[in-house]
């Protein structure tokens, strides 16, 4: 039940899924090509309709695609179809859901389906995409050194120390960059291997290289 709520980004899933949105949003492709990517990367609840995530996935792609004028019939119908049929409400309700809640998630669900008959891509704002591959920044083999508090790495989403009120730097970690690839072709993701705990002073890379953690 903790997958589901009255509103749209009320669960966990959806949440994921709109950050995922949010970055393939960014590649060159049309919408027909972005709905193919996404439907690969949730191949469970964008396929199998018995999945307590199906209708989820539906609404939240076309929520999304119409808030960022992405183009594509296929997710458009999806969600119509979900929303009319009333397809969201009965697996809600399987889960759990009591009907005041039904009642004020059909109300959300009604205002997306009034956003979506009325969406025309010509009136939307140009999407912001890559032109071209996002560049490496470390080698496969690169050794990095970092601080660390109580054994946690700075955490990037916060836009500076001050407000991660719980960072007092104590120590010292350290990663080597074992594997890098790009995503969807275009973005660039490193796989790191890290020692097993924080160090008081910076490790050298001879102390790295024959230690056992």
């Amino acid at each position: 039940m903790g997958a589901w709520g009255t509103g749209l980004y009320s669960g966990d899933f959806a949440m994921d899924l709109r950050g995922t949105i949010a970055a393939i949003s960014r590649l060159p492709f049309d919408g027909d090509r972005l709905a193919e990517i996404l439907c690969e990367s949730e191949p469970g609840a964008a396929q199998d309709s018995s999945n307590e995530d199906h209708t989820v996935f539906w609404l939240v792609a076309a929520d999304q695609f119409a808030k960022r004028g992405i183009d594509c019939h296929r997710v458009r119908e999806m969600a119509l179809t979900i929303i009319n049929h009333g397809t969201d409400s009965a697996a809600a309700e399987k889960l759990g859901m009591k009907p005041p809640d039904l009642h004020k998630r059909q109300r959300s669900l009604a205002e997306l389906r009034g956003r979506l008959v009325t969406f025309a891509p010509e009136r939307a704002k140009p999407r912001k995409v890559l032109k071209k591959l996002q560049h490496f920044l470390f080698e496969v083999g690169d050794v990095l050194i970092y601080p660390t508090s109580r054994g946690r790495c700075i955490n990037p989403y916060f836009s500076s120390l001050e407000k991660m009120s719980w960072w007092q730097h104590d120590g010292w970690g350290a990663m080597v960059i074992a594997e890098r690839g790009r995503a969807f072709d275009f973005f660039s993701w490193y796989r790191p291997l890290t020692i097993a705990a924080a160090r008081a002073e910076p490790p050298s890379i001879d102390a790295l290289l024959v230690d056992k953690t």
